[in-house]
This record gives C-alpha cells, sequence and structure tokens, in this order.
C-alpha cells in the first residue's frame, strides 16, 4: 500500500508506524492529530507525511479527505490513566464521536480500518489469562476510570457490527502496555517516568503498594503486528497485541533502578491521593497472545529486561 492515513500519527506508537510504513514502501501519508498527546516534531523529518492539526471531530469533509487512500490506521485516542481522567468528556467524545466519523468516512471511500482498542476492557477480569473472548469485567460508573475502557467497547462494537452488515472492513486490536524509544513520561506513563526519575537520582514514585502487575510491550513489535494484520486483512478480527511476561511495579522500579545505577528511592502514594475516589486499578493485566502468533508467525522479540535496557540507552 502506497497511500495510507494514520490518525494520531504524531504520537509515540503512531510515529514509530509511519516510519516502518515509510521504510515499506508508503508514498504518502496524511497524518491527522490534535497533538493533545502528539508531538508535531516527532514527523517533521518525514517527506512523504502531509500533517492535519485539527480533531478528527472538527472536520466537516472527513469524507472528502479520506479520498484516494487506501487503508487507514485508526490510532487517535486519550492515552495514559492521567490524561483519561484529567480529560474524562473530551476523551470519550474522541473515543466515540471521532471514531464514528472515521469508519463512515472509510465506509464511503471503500478504504479498511485498523482500530486500537485497549487492555482496559478486559476491567479487573481475575483469569489468568486474558484472551479475546474473555469476559470483561469493568466497574460501576461511579468509577469514571472505566469511562475509557466502556468507549473502546462501543468502538469495537460498531467496527464489528458495520462489518456484520458488509459497510466496513475493520481490524480490531487490543493493546497492553506499549513502550519504547520516544515515549514521553506525561500522562501517566509509567516506564519513561520512572527511567527519567531514576537518571535524575529523583524518587521514583508508585501507586499503591506496588504489587499491581502488567506486561510490557516493545513498540516495534506492533507496528510489525499493524502492518502485518493489514497486508493479510483480518477484516472482522479481534487481536491481543502485547507481551506475556509479567512484572510487579515495584519490581519494574527496582530493576529501572538496578538498570541506570540510579539512587533513586522508591516512595509509595495512595491512588486516592493521585485520583480521588473515581478510580480503580486492576491488580494485573496479561494478554494471551496466540491468536495473533497463530495468525501471523510473529512472537514478542524481546522481554522487559531488554526494553528496558534499550529505553535507558535511547535518553542517554
Amino acid at each position: 500500500m502506497k497511500k495510507i492515513i494514520v490518525t494520531g500519527g504524531a504520537g509515540f506508537i503512531g510515529s514509530h508506524l509511519i516510519k516502518k510504513l515509510i521504510d515499506n514502501g508508503a508514498e504518502e501519508i496524511l497524518v491527522i492529530d490534535d497533538l493533545s498527546t502528539g508531538k508535531a516534531e516527532n514527523i517533521k523529518d518525514f517527506k512523504e507525511v502531509e500533517f492535519l492539526n485539527k480533531k478528527i471531530e472538527e472536520i466537516d469533509n472527513l469524507a472528502e479527505v479520506f479520498s484516494n487512500f487506501e487503508f487507514c490506521y485508526h490510532l487517535a485516542a486519550g492515552v495514559g490513566v492521567q490524561y483519561i481522567m484529567e480529560n474524562l468528556s473530551k476523551s470519550l467524545l474522541t473515543n466515540i464521536e471521532g471514531t464514528h466519523k472515521v469508519f463512515e468516512a472509510c465506509k464511503k471511500n471503500n478504504i479498511p480500518v485498523l482500530i486500537t482498542s485497549t487492555s482496559e476492557i478486559y476491567g479487573t477480569s481475575e483469569e489468568k489469562e486474558w484472551s479475546e473472548e474473555t469476559k470483561s469485567l469493568i466497574g460501576p460508573t461511579t468509577k469514571l476510570r472505566w469511562s475509557y475502557a466502556a468507549s473502546k467497547m462501543i468502538d469495537e462494537f460498531l467496527a464489528l457490527s458495520e462489518f456484520e452488515e458488509g459497510s466496513l472492513n475493520p481490524i480490531v486490536v487490543r493493546l497492553f502496555n506499549i513502550i519504547g524509544p520516544n515515549q514521553l513520561p506525561d500522562f501517566g506513563m509509567v516506564v519513561p517516568k520512572f527511567i527519567d526519575a531514576a537518571l535524575n537520582d529523583e524518587p521514583i514514585t508508585i501507586h499503591g503498594d506496588g504489587s499491581q502487575s502488567r506486561s510490557f510491550t516493545w513498540v516495534e513489535d506492533v507496528v510489525e503486528y499493524f502492518i502485518k494484520l493489514a497486508e493479510m486483512e483480518a477484516y472482522g478480527e479481534i487481536f491481543n497485541i502485547g507481551q506475556t511476561e509479567e512484572i510487579s511495579i515495584k519490581d519494574l522500579a527496582e530493576l529501572i533502578i538496578k538498570t541506570t545505577n540510579s539512587n533513586s528511592e522508591i516512595v509509595q502514594i495512595t491512588h486516592e491521593e493521585i485520583f480521588g475516589n473515581k478510580f480503580e486499578d486492576p491488580m494485573r493485566r496479561t494478554p494471551n497472545i496466540d491468536k495473533i502468533i497463530k495468525f501471523t508467525g510473529i512472537k514478542p522479540s524481546m522481554g522487559i529486561e531488554d526494553m528496558i535496557k534499550e529505553i535507558v540507552a535511547y535518553k542517554k
């Protein structure tokens, strides 16, 4: 594919995707991004990129803008727990209204679309591993943290219902804690936040007691999966994209302190002190990735220790 749309393309994952697409021969890439969490400098050196600095919801002629393109990667969304909690209604509108507009523009131009969903939709499921068929267990609406998960579930339902009706060719990917070079520490991104603190010998703040565990996924693996799924025309399918290796947040902080040879100390703070009483935090989050490995033949390329070493080397 030579002519491609990337919404949210100025962000962390989007800019890595654009570089890979260009390396693979893309000749024209339309980036739509309001820079709420992305940065223009992430894409300024790509001559193949046409940049539209707007919110998707504010573009009246989106179908016309999409004309003559071959594929759409729809990444535009609020990112990071901190950003979501500070921009609840804005994130909901972007995820629901913006996605609906993208789907309508894709339908009118017969453009397939890959949409990024989230591991948040599994909520607090206590199953050992979360497969694409794991039942969601999100909290009550009074816990506003789950508004992001609910909005992404609506996106998924909309994509799959349009597919069943024969009007849209979507691919849905659920992302699990993506990390890599050039990720900002803002918006609650735990790994770059911890590394920046460690490199400056500043305290590393963990929320709760740090026993909650996460699995982290290398960004280059993610964009490779994106492109492969698009090439394979995996329409109407949902895929987890993640890593099965778990690490507790406390162990992650200790690993980063060790890797950076830092004098940082670990400080604990409650979730309530940061987010108030509208927040719940899952104790663990680990995907089953058998489906995407079987479908694409691609396995995760590195474990958490090597990922941390790569990011530290980049930041130094």
